[in-house]
């Protein structure tokens, strides 16, 4: 510590009068003091050779190990030349792999630790709000890693609303177990390289938004950064085109270090984006989110829901929609015939029913002519 600054630590014991030499832990200010120190030590190596949170300081390498020990030199210099000094033992060198902050970071990618992934797997099942709150913390320091976090956790994070009653359900129970498998997996990120496009996915429904930063960088596209969001009861009375508009200003601007400045290819399954750019007299919030995306350089390229399963799925709540298809197409009345005609030339009723999805529940829609009349009716399978 500054030798001005050292009377300011100054503590009163049975032994007399003591002030600390070494900023001391415990203090407020100290973790942000002792950030502004390694950040000017190592200024202008950060985020080109070296990485630096507080003590932690990662070193690494694109090239081959005389570049690697030539840049840790520099480091190590750069210490010891402030007074600083590190303890052997807590050092680690010329790794493949290492755990830096919860993660675990190696040639390939950027994985959940294994212990804090093993913490997860191993909790119990909440019996209480304090509970729902640790878990939700924990798990969510890895919702990057998770397709769909948001909408699985909706009904965990309900929980939490002010003045909401304690109910374990089975919703609740899934996301619970969900989450856990999961992250169990240990799903891999790869590392984003400012040389090659990156490739936005967005989706949106009623529950929420998803999108997936993606890159091909050689072995096909693999994600960079999964993001959801569960809608506010306001958001979620956007028409669908809003929503799906929502989605990409909503994940432009989440993922903006990586795509502004960079020509960019977004992938939706609506056309929502077009229409919104090139509609005129806009008002209000999509007037807002016109301007918001004229800063970024991207093209549009549109992809039906059906192969946009990545950013589809994250959007979405857990349970699965049927698809409804058709079994045979109702019988076309030709504009002279009146509805008797028709009726004698079609006796067979035309029906349209859900397709029959056993791992999913959902609701069939049947329509069917009876007495000359069609009807649709709704119903829950069995």
């Amino acid at each position: 510590m500054a030798p001005g600054d050292r009377d300011k630590t100054a503590f009163t014991t049975k032994q007399g009068l003591y002030r600390f030499v070494r900023m001391p832990f415990g203090l407020m200010n100290t973790p942000s003091t002792f950030q502004r120190m390694i950040n000017g030590v190592l200024r202008g190596l950060t985020w080109l050779t070296c990485l630096v949170y507080l003590d932690d300081i990662v070193v690494f390498t694109r090239g081959g190990i005389e570049r690697h020990i030539v840049e840790l030199a520099t480091v190590l210099e750069r210490l010891s030349a402030a007074g600083l000094t590190l303890k052997l033992k807590k050092c680690m060198f010329a790794t493949k792999s290492m755990e830096y902050l919860g993660h675990e970071l190696s040639c390939d990618g950027v994985r959940p630790v294994q212990r804090l992934v093993t913490a997860v797997a191993g909790f119990s099942r909440p019996t209480d709000i304090v509970e729902v709150k640790r878990f939700v913390h924990l798990a969510g320091y890895y919702r990057k890693f998770t397709d769909a976090f948001g909408s699985i956790m909706a009904p965990m994070t309900r929980l939490l609303k002010k003045d909401q009653d304690w109910e374990w359900t089975e919703a609740q129970e899934f996301a619970f177990e969900r989450i856990k498998a999961a992250l169990t997996t240990k799903p891999l990120l790869v590392y984003p390289d400012f040389a090659l496009p990156f490739r936005l996915v967005t989706d949106a429904s009623k529950v929420g938004l998803g999108a997936c930063l993606m890159q091909d960088q050689g072995h096909g596209w693999q994600p960079i950064a999964y993001a959801s969001k569960v809608n506010s009861s306001a958001e979620s009375n956007y028409s669908i085109t809003e929503l799906e508009c929502f989605a990409v200003v909503w994940s432009v601007k989440l993922f903006r270090p990586y795509l502004y400045g960079r020509m960019f290819v977004i992938i939706t399954d609506h056309s929502a984006l077009k229409w919104l750019m090139t509609r005129p007299n806009l008002a209000g919030r999509l007037h807002r989110w016109s301007l918001t995306l004229q800063e970024y350089e991207f093209e549009i390229e549109y992809r039906p829901g059906a192969t946009n399963v990545v950013a589809d799925a994250l959007s979405r709540a857990p349970a699965a929609v049927r698809a409804v298809v058709g079994r045979k197409p109702l019988a076309k009345r030709p504009t002279a015939q009146t509805d008797a005609e028709a009726k004698t030339e079609d006796d067979e009723p035309a029906e349209v029913s859900s397709r029959d999805d056993k791992d999913s529940g959902g609701i069939a829609v049947t329509t069917a002519e009876t007495e000359g009349v069609v009807t649709r009716v709704n119903g829950e399978d069995e």
